[in-house]
C-alpha cells in the first residue's frame, strides 16, 4: 500500500509538473488569440532564418515562422509558412524581406507595404503567397562579382596610371612645378615696390574720385543751365516765328495797301487813290494860298471873275491898265 501511494504521489506530481510546463511554454509562444497562417515564396537563399523566427509587421511582432522548405513543383523556391495573428492587417500590397538581429547572423521576416499601397484589400489566410523581396545583403552579394572586376579594372587603371613613363612624366611636372614656384617667388619680389606703392596710388585715386564728384556736380549744374538756355532759346524761336508770322502778315498788308493806292498793272481802271489825293493837295493848296491873298473871300466867298471880251461888262480900260 505504501509504494501505491508513493507512485500515485509521484503521478500527479509529475501530471502537475507537466501541465505547468505546458503553460509556461504555451505563454512564451504567445499563443493566445487565433492565428492565419500564411506562405511566403522566397527566390533567393534564406541564411539565417530559423524556426519559430519572429515574424514582424512593421516592426510590431505578430507571429512566428512554422516552417521553411523547398517547393516540390520548383526547386529554385523557397516556401517559408507563417503563422501571424489575426488582427494583423496583412493587405494583397503587403511584401516581406528578410531582417537581421544585430551582429548575431539570425534574421526574422519583416513585412511592409510600398509607399503609395495603402488602402489596398486586406489579404485573406490561405490566398497567394506573400513575394520576399531581395534583402540588402542579397543584393551586395549579388552584386559583389560586378563590384570585384570593377575593382580589379580600377586596379590594372592605377597600375597602369603608375607605370614607369607615368611616373617619369609625375616627377617632370613636380619639377616645373617647383620652377613655376620660384618665378612666382621672383614675381612677388619684383612686384613688392608696385605693391608698396599701391597706397599711395590708391589715395591719388580716391583724390580722383572726389574731384570726378565734384566734376560731376558741376556738369550736373551746366546741364540744368542748358535745359534753361534750351527753354530760354525755344521761347525766343517761338517769339521770332510769331515775328515772322507778323511780317509776313505786315508785308500782305502793304501789297494790298500798294494795290489800293497804285492800283494793279492789269487793264484798264479808275484813278488811284494817290493821283486822287494829289488833286486834292493841290486844289488845297490853291484854296489856301487864295484865302492868304484875300482873307475877305473866306468870308465873303471868292471874286468875280472880270468878263472877257465879248462877254457883258467887259471894261476895255480895264484891261489896258492892267497890261
Amino acid at each position: 500500500m505504501e509504494n501505491r501511494a508513493h507512485a500515485l504521489a509521484t503521478g500527479i506530481f509529475i501530471l502537475f509538473l507537466g501541465g505547468v510546463l505546458a503553460l509556461v511554454a504555451a505563454w512564451f509562444q504567445g499563443d493566445q488569440g487565433e492565428k492565419n497562417d500564411f506562405t511566403i515564396v522566397a527566390r533567393s537563399g534564406v541564411s539565417g532564418l530559423n524556426l519559430k523566427a519572429p515574424v514582424k509587421l512593421r516592426g510590431v511582432l505578430v507571429g512566428k515562422v512554422e516552417s521553411i522548405g523547398f517547393d516540390q513543383g520548383d526547386s529554385q523556391r523557397i516556401l517559408i509558412g507563417i503563422r501571424v495573428a489575426k488582427t494583423a492587417p496583412l493587405t494583397q500590397a503587403t511584401v516581406a524581406r528578410l531582417a537581421y538581429q544585430g551582429i548575431t547572423g539570425l534574421s526574422y521576416i519583416d513585412l511592409s507595404e510600398p509607399d503609395g499601397a495603402q488602402g489596398s484589400p486586406l489579404l485573406v489566410a490561405g490566398a497567394g503567397p506573400i513575394e520576399l523581396q531581395a534583402s540588402m545583403l542579397d543584393r551586395l552579394s549579388s552584386a559583389g562579382p560586378q563590384l570585384l572586376e570593377r575593382v580589379s579594372e580600377a586596379a590594372v587603371r592605377v597600375n597602369t596610371l603608375l607605370g614607369d613613363a607615368n611616373q617619369q612624366a609625375f616627377s617632370r611636372s613636380l619639377s616645373q612645378f617647383g620652377e613655376a614656384a620660384n618665378q612666382v617667388a621672383g614675381l612677388s619680389k619684383a612686384l613688392t615696390p608696385t605693391a608698396d606703392a599701391l597706397p599711395a596710388l590708391a589715395a591719388q585715386t580716391k583724390k580722383l574720385v572726389e574731384g570726378a564728384g565734384t566734376t560731376l556736380q558741376r556738369v550736373d549744374v551746366l546741364a540744368a543751365e542748358s535745359t534753361l538756355l534750351a527753354q530760354e532759346l525755344r521761347q525766343r524761336a517761338e517769339l521770332l516765328d510769331r515775328i515772322g508770322q507778323a511780317s509776313a502778315q505786315v508785308q500782305q498788308t502793304a501789297q494790298r495797301l500798294d494795290m489800293a493806292l497804285v492800283g494793279a498793272n492789269r487793264g484798264p481802271r479808275s484813278q488811284s487813290l494817290v493821283d486822287v489825293w494829289s488833286q486834292s493837295g493841290r486844289a488845297i493848296e490853291r484854296t489856301a494860298s487864295q484865302i492868304g491873298e484875300q482873307p475877305q473871300s473866306f468870308l465873303f466867298g471868292p471874286p468875280l471873275t472880270p468878263a472877257g471880251p465879248g462877254e457883258v461888262g467887259f471894261d476895255e480900260s480895264a484891261r489896258g491898265a492892267s497890261k
